[in-house]
This record gives C-alpha cells, sequence and structure tokens, in this order.
C-alpha cells in the first residue's frame, strides 16, 4: 500500500476538560471563554459558566456584608464563620458538616431562598391562587434578574429578624446589604424600561414596597416621607404605573398575570350602615379641609382629588365587605397627586390629617407581619405634628376606628 492511500488518522486537538455543561451535553470542544463560551452564544442558550459566574459573586458579597458581624459567630473546621442555624422558636438546630465540597456556596443565602418558598410568599395575600405566584413564579422571575433576586432575599431576611429575636441584628444586615444591591443593580435597568424587563422590574417594585414596610419602625419615619424628602419606594412603586402604561399587555399575559385577573368574593357581612358613616366623615373632612385652602384653588383640587380616592378604597373595605390585601390599600398612593406628596413632606397640616384618615385602611393590613404597627405608628407621630386643638380634633375619628389614645 502506497504511502499516499495510507488512511490518516484524526488529527488530535487539546481535550476541553474545563468545559460547560451545555458543550460536554452536546458533546462539542468548548472554547471555555467566559462569562459565556462562544458555542453557547452561538446557540443562544444559558452557559453553565454565567451561572457559576454569579454564584462567586453571590458569595463574595455575601462575605462581605457578614464580616462586621463575623466576631458573633463560631468559625467552621474550615475557617469560615457562618450564622447559627435556629428554628423559629429561637432553638439551636443542628450544623451541617464542613466539606470542600460546599466551600463555594453561600449558605446563608440559600437559607434564605428556602425560608421565602415555604414561610414568606404565603404571607402576603389570603388567597391561594396568590399564594402560588409569589412562591413559585416569583423566584422563577428572579432567576431572571438579579435585582429582583436580591430584593426576595431581602425581605425573606427581615421575615426571619421578626421571627429569630436572638439574630436580629445579623438578618437586618442581611436585609440591607441584598437591598443596597439590589437597588444598584435595578437603578440601570429602570432608566432603560422595555417590555422584555418590565415584569422583574415590576415585581421589583412591589418586593422594595414590602421591604421598607418590613424594616423596624423609628421615630421620625412616617413610611411615606421621613425628614423632608418623600420615601424613595413610594416614589418607585408610584413609578409602576409607567411600568404597566409601557407594557401592560406583556404584564398581564405573562406570569404575573394573576395579580392583575384574580378577584375576591365579597363577605356576607351587610356594611352598608359603616360605609354611610365612614364616607360622611370624609365628605365632613373635605368641607374642612377645602375650607383650610381657602385662596389656593390648587391645594383644593389635590386634596380633594386625594379623599375622592380614598373613598374609592372605603368602599372596597366596606360597600364590598372585602378583607382589605396591600394592593388595595397601596392603590391610593398610586393615584394621589405628586403635589399631595410634596405638601406632605413639608409637613402641610391639611395633608397630614388625610393620611391620618389613611391609616384606618393601613391598619386593615395587620394581618400581614410586614405592616403590623404602622397605621398606629403614623397616626401617633401625626398627632404630635398638627398644630393646635382644630386639627387634633380632627384626627379623633381615625384614633377611635384603630383604638389609638391621644400622645400614645
Amino acid at each position: 500500500m502506497s504511502a499516499s492511500s495510507t488512511v490518516r488518522g484524526r488529527r488530535s486537538h487539546r481535550k476541553s476538560r474545563n468545559g460547560c455543561q451545555q458543550c460536554k451535553h452536546r458533546k462539542v470542544k468548548c472554547g471555555e471563554e467566559k462569562p459565556t463560551c462562544d458555542n453557547c452564544m452561538r446557540h443562544g442558550v444559558r452557559c453553565s459558566f454565567a451561572l457559576s459566574t454569579r454564584l462567586v459573586e453571590t458569595a463574595s458579597s455575601f462575605t462581605e456584608a457578614t464580616s462586621a458581624s463575623s466576631r458573633n459567630s463560631t468559625p467552621d473546621s474550615s475557617g469560615r464563620r457562618s450564622p447559627p442555624l435556629t428554628s423559629p422558636n429561637n432553638t439551636a438546630l443542628p450544623q451541617p458538616p464542613s466539606s470542600t465540597g460546599t466551600s463555594d456556596l453561600a449558605i446563608a443565602d440559600l437559607e434564605l431562598l428556602h425560608h421565602y418558598t415555604t414561610s414568606t410568599a404565603y404571607t402576603f395575600s389570603a388567597n391561594p391562587t396568590l399564594q402560588t405566584l409569589w412562591r413559585v413564579e416569583v423566584p422563577k422571575i428572579g432567576f431572571t434578574a438579579p435585582y429582583t433576586l436580591r430584593a426576595i432575599l431581602a425581605l425573606s431576611a427581615l421575615h426571619l429578624a421578626g421571627l429569630r429575636p436572638g439574630h436580629k441584628d445579623q438578618y437586618l444586615q442581611l436585609a440591607s446589604t441584598h437591598h443596597d444591591a439590589a437597588l444598584r443593580l435595578a437603578t440601570p435597568a429602570i432608566a432603560h424600561l422595555t417590555a422584555t424587563n418590565a415584569t422583574p422590574l415590576f415585581l421589583f417594585s412591589a418586593l422594595s414596597s414590602f421591604i421598607c414596610c418590613a424594616k423596624p419602625l423609628k421615630l421620625g419615619n412616617f413610611l411615606l416621607w421621613e425628614g423632608h424628602e418623600i420615601a424613595n419606594w413610594l416614589l418607585l412603586i408610584k413609578g409602576t404605573g409607567t411600568i404597566v402604561a409601557v407594557a401592560e399587555e406583556s404584564l398581564k399575559n405573562g406570569p404575573l398575570g394573576l395579580l392583575f385577573s384574580v378577584h375576591r368574593q365579597p363577605c356576607a357581612h351587610d356594611f352598608n350602615d359603616a360605609a354611610a358613616t365612614q364616607h360622611a366623615f370624609l365628605e365632613d373632612l373635605r368641607q374642612f379641609i377645602l375650607a383650610e385652602a381657602t385662596g389656593d384653588p390648587h391645594c383644593q383640587t389635590i386634596y380633594s382629588e386625594a379623599l375622592d380616592h380614598m373613598s374609592h378604597c372605603f368602599t372596597l373595605c366596606r360597600d364590598k365587605g372585602w378583607r382589605l390585601e396591600t394592593a388595595d390599600v397601596f392603590m391610593w398612593l398610586l393615584r394621589v397627586p405628586h403635589d399631595f406628596l410634596l405638601a406632605l413632606k413639608e409637613y402641610q397640616p391639611p395633608a397630614m390629617v388625610i393620611v391620618g384618615y389613611f391609616c384606618v385602611l393601613m391598619h386593615q393590613l395587620e394581618w400581614i407581619w410586614c405592616m403590623r404597627g404602622w397605621g398606629t405608628h403614623i397616626l401617633s407621630q401625626i398627632y404630635e405634628q398638627v398644630p393646635g386643638p382644630v386639627y387634633r380634633a380632627w384626627l379623633q375619628w381615625p384614633m377611635e376606628q384603630m383604638g389609638v389614645l391621644p400622645g400614645r
């Protein structure tokens, strides 16, 4: 056999022993480019290298967040420090054995995600269908947008801070770290709103409102404003109106569609008398506010509009007999004029008195862990802030409805 007819062997090449999982599955050579290899980029599939990069970033940020409190934890055999796992009654749980196989996992973040899906997700709605949405669909959306996933972890940490008071500071630190990171990541996306990122941004806004409500109460924080600044979370959720306007179809037909379509059945109670009384109080308040703003047609308009929207919220609660959920109450915040919020940050007495009546609606949300105490906290502070006995007299009705005592 001549040399020219010799069958040539397969050309040798350097084997890719560290290729991505997608190339290994397809049995092709991986170029090992990171964060996404050329093969995965060309075929439009998610490369496992990108996932690994995100895990490393999460682990690094967790290390930074917990470094300040490391003196209060116990190092394991590898020298790393991790928070002790506890049960809801604050008793210590057995620690998992240390091994090199878990050294690259952010255990605390996995704990937060587990707690969210098994506990926190059930607390946002009394409707089983919506509970499933928060438990199943919301984490899926989080996996597509790091800022949404970070917000989920922050909210779970705040929930655990209340359930495990012995480790409250540690969980509050984790919540702050994740939410700060989420805000940094979400800001560029908000500036470039599209139909593609509308769903995770809408969800991020909703989660941010829960996060701010779940933070510990403190004097001077009226939730809607603090100092002379409108709360950032409130400006963020008011921006959801823009998100809906840009991508209403994709939102209502996407994984969050149930939020727009699920309706509740009213209770069988007759609230007609109560509704008439409460609406009468709002109308009496309207006349007082308009008289106080005589000579300022603009203020009369924004105050009257705020009361109109509040009357609708009271109708949901009383006329229809619905058990209020967050969307029913926060709807008022979405609809009030921006100039009304400007009046709040300047501590204008008429605006604060109107918020005092809004506290009655917030008090209906006490069944949600992150809303507990806010109605009483805000109303008590407003009572101390408004000048003179006249404005305080107009706060008598909401205080009676909530059982708040003057000076409390």
